[in-house]
This record gives structure tokens, C-alpha cells and sequence, in this order.
């Protein structure tokens, strides 16, 4: 624990962007000598409370200067609030000097969507100057045994709030200029 160093995890992405939707493509590399989770699998919760992964899902947000964050993340829960389960991300393991490749698929009129229905820090504004895209991450450590949902490509590790939340942490790509409408 505690073997990486900052710099050895980098994100890269490329975007395309049409009327209908914007995609990002990323690939995050780990340089370092520590294996790690990274948090790239967020999920859609049913009424039932059943839980779906979508893969492309992230939580966006406007920032200042017109920077929009896409980000997938293990998110603290808002302060004063009691929830019965909280935000968790999902994981996948990105072992020393590999990388892992996804996507992330938003709307082509941007929107902002935050976890616990967080209302967004700013107001949409008419085009946005560009994106960034950030992952929370953590080392593995054999204290936290993940719990293994899925088989195959869409397997993913479910691991505890309590633990990732205190040993998270973010990496984001370069800004990336890109002009695209926010909805209303």
C-alpha cells in the first residue's frame, strides 16, 4: 500500500460530438508498481432497488469558465444527509503498467447530473468551452476483499463505501476544447 505516485496513473481521451450525443472514448494507464481499482462503472438503480451497470454512464457538472466535468467517482455523501445505501462506483482492476479503455456517452444537448440529485453547482450556459474527464482510484489492498458481480467483460468489483471513500484518488485528463450546447 501506498506504492503510487502521482503521475503514474494518466487518463487519455478522445471526444466526438453530434446533435444526437457525445462520446468519449478514454484509456487510463497505470505506469506505477501498485495494482489498483479504478472506479469507471457507475449503475442505474431500479424502483425495485435492483441495480444495473452502464458502463457509459457519468456524472457530469458545469464548472467555471465554462469547463464541463464528466467524471466517474466513489462520491462523498452530502453533508447533513442520512442515506440507507450510498453512492457506491464500481471497479475494475488495472494492474502495474496496464491500462483499461471505456467510454462515456452524454446527451448532445449537455445536461448536468450529480449523485444524490445533488442540484448542479452552476447554471447551463450556452456552449461550453470544453470537457474534462476525471476517475476516482484507489490502491488494492488486501484489507478490502471486493465482491464479484458479472462474468467476463462486464464483470465488475463491488468493494465498501467505508474503505473506498477514505483511500480514493482522482486522476483527469488534459482539457480537452469543445464547443457543445447545454440544454436549457
Amino acid at each position: 500500500m501506498g506504492v503510487l505516485k502521482d503521475g503514474d496513473v494518466s487518463v487519455s481521451v478522445t471526444w466526438e460530438a453530434t446533435e444526437a450525443w457525445v462520446l468519449g472514448r478514454y484509456r487510463v494507464t497505470n505506469a506505477g508498481k501498485a495494482s489498483l481499482y479504478l472506479f469507471d462503472r457507475l449503475y442505474q438503480t431500479a424502483p425495485s432497488g435492483a441495480r444495473t451497470v452502464d458502463a457509459d454512464l457519468a456524472w457530469r457538472w458545469l464548472e467555471a469558465d465554462g469547463v464541463y466535468r464528466v467524471a466517474k467517482f466513489v462520491p462523498q455523501v452530502p453533508v447533513g444527509w442520512k442515506v440507507e445505501s450510498p453512492e457506491v462506483a464500481y471497479a475494475r482492476a488495472l494492474p502495474a503498467g496496464g491500462m483499461l479503455e471505456g467510454a462515456v456517452l452524454l446527451p448532445g444537448r449537455l445536461d448536468q447530473a450529480l449523485p444524490y440529485g445533488v442540484a448542479p453547482p452552476l447554471a447551463p450556459v450556452a456552449k461550453i468551452k470544453g470537457i474534462v474527464l476525471s476517475f476516482g482510484f484507489a490502491e488494492i489492498d488486501a484489507a478490502a476483499e471486493p465482491v464479484v458481480l458479472g462474468k467476463d467483460e462486464a464483470q465488475v468489483l463491488s468493494l465498501p463505501f467505508d474503505w473506498l471513500i477514505t483511500r480514493q484518488r482522482m486522476v483527469s485528463s488534459e482539457f480537452a476544447p469543445l464547443a457543445v450546447v447545454m440544454q436549457p
